[in-house]
Protein backbone atom coordinates (compact mmCIF):
# COMPACT_ATOMS: atom_id res chain seq x y z
CA UNK A 1 0.00 0.00 0.00
CA UNK A 2 1.71 3.07 -1.54
CA UNK A 3 1.08 6.56 1.29
CA UNK A 4 0.18 9.56 -0.91
CA UNK A 5 1.67 12.27 0.55
CA UNK A 6 -0.83 14.61 0.23
CA UNK A 7 -3.95 12.77 1.33
CA UNK A 8 -1.81 12.33 4.01
CA UNK A 9 -0.80 15.58 4.68
CA UNK A 10 -4.97 16.31 4.88
CA UNK A 11 -5.85 13.62 6.90
CA UNK A 12 -3.40 15.20 9.24
CA UNK A 13 -4.75 18.58 8.92
CA UNK A 14 -7.89 17.35 9.09
CA UNK A 15 -7.21 15.62 12.12
CA UNK A 16 -6.04 18.51 14.41
CA UNK A 17 -8.49 20.70 13.47
CA UNK A 18 -11.07 18.29 15.48
CA UNK A 19 -8.61 17.84 18.09
CA UNK A 20 -8.19 21.44 18.79
CA UNK A 21 -12.05 21.82 18.10
CA UNK A 22 -12.89 19.06 20.83
CA UNK A 23 -10.24 20.63 23.15
CA UNK A 24 -11.84 24.32 22.92
CA UNK A 25 -15.04 22.85 23.40
CA UNK A 26 -14.11 20.75 26.38
CA UNK A 27 -12.48 23.95 28.19
CA UNK A 28 -15.26 26.11 27.34
CA UNK A 29 -17.50 23.81 28.91
CA UNK A 30 -15.57 23.23 31.99
CA UNK A 31 -15.26 27.05 32.76
CA UNK A 32 -18.60 27.77 31.72
CA UNK A 33 -17.86 30.16 28.95
CA UNK A 34 -20.54 30.37 26.64
CA UNK A 35 -19.62 29.56 23.28
CA UNK A 36 -21.21 28.36 19.83
CA UNK A 37 -19.92 27.65 16.73
CA UNK A 38 -19.90 30.06 13.57
CA UNK A 39 -23.14 27.20 11.71
CA UNK A 40 -25.36 27.98 15.41
CA UNK A 41 -24.36 31.35 15.04
CA UNK A 42 -25.83 31.93 11.69
CA UNK A 43 -28.78 29.11 12.00
CA UNK A 44 -29.65 31.41 15.50
CA UNK A 45 -29.95 35.00 12.87
CA UNK A 46 -31.33 33.27 10.18
CA UNK A 47 -34.32 31.88 13.02
CA UNK A 48 -35.01 34.84 15.01
CA UNK A 49 -37.88 37.42 14.78
CA UNK A 50 -36.25 40.51 15.12
CA UNK A 51 -33.53 39.54 12.27
CA UNK A 52 -33.35 42.31 9.39
CA UNK A 53 -33.45 40.32 6.18
CA UNK A 54 -32.44 41.74 2.22
CA UNK A 55 -32.38 39.67 -1.06
CA UNK A 56 -30.67 40.75 -3.49
CA UNK A 57 -30.16 38.29 -7.08
CA UNK A 58 -26.51 38.75 -8.95
CA UNK A 59 -25.74 36.87 -12.26
CA UNK A 60 -28.50 34.52 -11.63
CA UNK A 61 -27.59 33.74 -7.31
CA UNK A 62 -29.48 35.13 -4.78
CA UNK A 63 -27.58 36.50 -2.01
CA UNK A 64 -29.05 36.84 1.66
CA UNK A 65 -27.83 40.11 4.17
CA UNK A 66 -29.50 39.34 7.67
CA UNK A 67 -28.26 41.84 10.06
CA UNK A 68 -29.85 41.25 13.63
CA UNK A 69 -29.20 44.20 16.80
CA UNK A 70 -29.75 42.90 20.40
CA UNK A 71 -29.31 45.10 23.35
CA UNK A 72 -25.46 44.73 23.27
CA UNK A 73 -24.76 42.63 20.39
CA UNK A 74 -24.70 43.02 16.90
CA UNK A 75 -24.95 40.03 14.33
CA UNK A 76 -24.06 40.47 10.46
CA UNK A 77 -24.70 37.61 7.84
CA UNK A 78 -24.62 37.18 4.33
CA UNK A 79 -25.61 33.42 2.69
CA UNK A 80 -25.94 32.36 -0.52
CA UNK A 81 -28.14 28.74 -1.41
CA UNK A 82 -27.75 28.34 2.61
CA UNK A 83 -24.00 28.77 2.23
CA UNK A 84 -23.13 30.74 5.02
CA UNK A 85 -20.21 33.30 3.29
CA UNK A 86 -19.91 35.91 5.87
CA UNK A 87 -20.40 36.23 9.77
CA UNK A 88 -19.32 39.01 12.01
CA UNK A 89 -20.45 39.37 15.50
CA UNK A 90 -19.52 42.48 18.10
CA UNK A 91 -20.64 42.34 21.74
CA UNK A 92 -20.19 45.81 23.63
CA UNK A 93 -18.19 47.12 20.88
CA UNK A 94 -15.44 44.18 20.42
CA UNK A 95 -15.99 41.68 17.75
CA UNK A 96 -16.21 38.10 19.29
CA UNK A 97 -16.85 36.24 15.40
CA UNK A 98 -15.17 36.88 12.10
CA UNK A 99 -16.27 33.79 9.45
CA UNK A 100 -15.27 34.32 6.31
CA UNK A 101 -16.03 31.11 3.75
CA UNK A 102 -12.70 31.43 1.55
CA UNK A 103 -9.99 31.53 4.48
CA UNK A 104 -12.47 29.63 7.32
CA UNK A 105 -14.48 26.92 5.92
CA UNK A 106 -12.44 24.20 8.27
CA UNK A 107 -13.84 26.53 11.76
CA UNK A 108 -17.41 26.26 10.20
CA UNK A 109 -18.42 24.22 13.82
CA UNK A 110 -15.10 25.15 15.77
CA UNK A 111 -16.54 26.80 18.84
CA UNK A 112 -16.38 30.51 19.98
CA UNK A 113 -16.70 32.55 22.83
CA UNK A 114 -19.99 34.47 23.14
CA UNK A 115 -18.10 36.92 25.94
Amino acid sequence: MELDGSKLKDRTLHAMHKLKDNLKETFYSITDIPSSSPQELAEFIQQHPDTQVIKKHYLGNTYTFSRLNLIDSHLYLETRADRILQLDGYSNGKKFVSYRSYRDMQDLHSPVKLR
